[in-house]
Parts: structure tokens; C-alpha cells; sequence
């Protein structure tokens, strides 16, 4: 009998039991002041003049600054706004409610998956709209909703917001996790004087260890103009240092990121060209828009990932790449 009267009770506290969401009712009435329209377009304040907006299409509406590798775009107001504080996401933790919120909805969610440098965005398991603030229960706001359950970090949008330039630093490889490692995956042979190479177990980079993908990947973007880091690293069973100066990135995020950026080759992910930059080697060599890369050395590659495994790997001093153009197909030789 005790034995029933106790299972009863616990029963009753289960079914009585009703989960509530949290409240971000006083956030969402502080902080929708802080959604302006430029024209159009809907933007969310970030200081007392500028205001920041995702957008696929260049806007109609005159703006400040636009970031090609994240679509972002900064519009300035002369009539000071009400503004969002941004909160770093270097602390935030993975489960932790957030939720997103613009002049037309807001959805409540939790922290599922950290961003990674330019080409991985921050996820919550809910809807993000294009625009949202991304707010914690502090009602600070942690980032800048693109849709699909992702957002930009607000990392980015303070860099975006203070730098003079649009500028990414590289140091010519990528990463990856590869079992409790962190190893450089990939490697740009477009890139002057590279000495890493794939397979390279990271230990640490300027001196701090390094845990995670984005403890390296992030610090590298973030850092200056020729700026130089020193990368600790196993080879063969022996830890061995290199210092490498920081270039400009010309590839990730948004745009194509398969180490051909560096001479103005922009694909889509079927390797159509969808850009080419001015004065570069791609428009010197005649290349236009809608060109297909088919092979390289007479490799097939398919994707943006085949072509940067393929570099990784060579040795020769240059490459022949082999397009298509309606049917119509021809080589371009690039140098190494």
C-alpha cells in the first residue's frame, strides 16, 4: 500500500507538472525600439548612428559599408537611435535559451551549434528570420538572425562595425577536428611560402593551446594585416614551430572558398563561376560568369572541397584547369 501511495504521488507531481518556456517579454519591449528601416529595408540599431542588415541583394537605400563574406551591410542615421548592446559569445554555452526577435515575431529557443570562423554560423534550434536579434534572458543581444535557425555572431558585427577596411586574416591552410586533435585539413598552395601542411596536429598559437576549430580559426581572422603568429605543431611524432605572416582572405562565408578566389575565381557550389574580380588573373585570362570548372590536371573535381583537396596535395608549379563554357570547353593555366 505505501508502495502505491508513493508511485500515486510521484505521478501526480508529473502530470501537475506544466513546462514553461522563459520570458523574454521585457526584452522583446526593450529592444524592438532598436529595429529601424532604411527605405525598405529593416535594420537593427548597434550604436546611436549605425545600424546593421543581412541582406542577399544590395539594398536600394545609400549604405556605409558592405562585408561581402557575411552579406552584411551598415546604413548610418544622423538622429541618434535606440540601440542593442551586443554581448561577446565567447562565453555562451550550448543548451542556453535564447531567442530571436523583429518587429514581427519571436521564437524561443535554445543554443545548439557554435559558429566556425566564416564558413560554419551559429545555430538555435529555432527559427531565426532574416534581421532577428538574437537575445539572451539578459535581453543582450548575442547576434544577427540570417534564417534556417542561424545567426552571425556578434563578434563579427562589432569587427564589421569598428574596422576601417573588410578585412579577414589567413594564414593560407583550414582546419579540422579529427578525434581529439586539431589538424590542418586543407592547404593553399596560392599561398606565398606555405610550409604547413595537411595532417599537422595544432598544439598551440601564440602560445595558447588550442582545443577547438574555432580557437584557431577565429583568432587567425581576427587578427591584422601582416601581423605574425607562431604556430606550434606535430610532424612525424616531433613538435616543430613555424611564424607566418597574416594575409588578406579572399574567400568564405558567403562567398566561394576554394583557395582559386586568391586569383579572382568565385564559384558557385557546382563550380560555376558566379564572380570575378577586377584586374585579376581569372578576368585577364577571359573568364566569365557562368564558366563550369570540369577538371583539374585532368581530375575531375565537383566541388569547392574536391578543388581545395586536390591543391592540398600537388606538387607541380602550376595546373591546368579545364572549363566549360556552352558546351564549348578550354584550358587556363594557373601558376602555383
Amino acid at each position: 500500500m505505501r508502495v502505491v501511495l508513493i508511485l500515486l504521488f510521484f505521478l501526480n507531481i508529473l502530470y501537475s507538472t506544466s513546462f514553461v518556456y522563459p520570458n523574454f517579454k521585457q526584452c522583446y519591449k526593450r529592444d524592438i525600439k532598436s529595429i529601424v528601416y532604411f527605405g525598405d529595408t529593416k535594420a537593427i540599431a548597434i550604436s546611436k548612428h549605425y545600424a546593421v542588415a543581412y541582406l542577399k541583394k544590395k539594398p536600394k537605400y545609400p549604405f556605409i559599408k558592405y562585408d561581402p563574406f557575411l552579406n552584411l551591410y551598415l546604413f548610418y542615421r544622423q538622429k541618434p537611435m535606440s540601440y542593442v548592446k551586443l554581448k561577446n559569445t565567447d562565453k555562451l554555452t550550448l543548451g542556453e535559451w535564447l531567442a530571436s526577435m523583429d518587429d514581427n515575431s519571436m521564437y524561443a529557443g535554445n543554443f545548439a551549434q557554435r559558429g566556425v570562423g566564416l564558413n560554419i554560423y551559429f545555430e538555435q534550434n529555432s527559427k531565426t528570420p532574416p534581421n532577428s536579434m538574437i537575445s539572451c534572458l539578459c535581453c543582450d543581444i548575442y547576434g544577427l538572425g540570417v534564417g534556417n535557425g542561424k545567426f552571425i555572431s556578434s563578434n563579427f558585427i562589432k569587427r564589421f562595425l569598428h574596422s576601417s577596411e573588410i578585412f579577414y586574416g589567413d594564414i593560407g591552410v583550414r582546419f579540422a577536428k579529427r578525434g581529439k586533435y586539431i589538424v590542418v585539413s586543407f592547404v593553399n598552395p596560392l599561398f606565398k611560402n606555405q610550409e604547413l601542411k595537411v595532417g599537422d596536429i595544432v598544439k598551440q598559437i601564440n602560445n595558447r593551446k588550442v582545443h577547438k576549430v574555432e580557437d584557431i580559426q577565429d583568432f587567425i581572422l581576427f587578427q591584422k594585416r601582416n601581423q605574425i603568429v607562431k604556430i606550434e605543431f606535430i610532424r612525424d611524432g616531433k613538435l616543430q614551430t613555424l611564424s607566418i605572416r597574416v594575409k588578406k582572405r579572399y574567400g568564405g562565408g558567403e562567398l566561394s572558398d576554394s583557395f582559386l578566389e586568391n586569383r579572382g575565381i568565385f564559384f558557385d557550389k557546382k563550380l560555376r563561376i558566379i564572380g570575378i574580380a577586377k584586374g585579376s588573373f581569372a578576368q585577364k585570362e577571359g573568364l566569365k560568369i557562368g564558366d563550369k570548372l570540369l577538371q583539374i590536371d585532368r581530375v575531375n573535381v565537383k566541388n569547392q572541397n574536391d578543388v581545395k583537396s586536390f591543391f592540398s596535395k600537388i606538387e607541380k608549379k602550376s595546373s591546368d584547369l579545364l572549363f566549360d563554357r556552352d558546351d564549348f570547353q578550354f584550358f587556363i593555366k594557373v601558376t602555383l
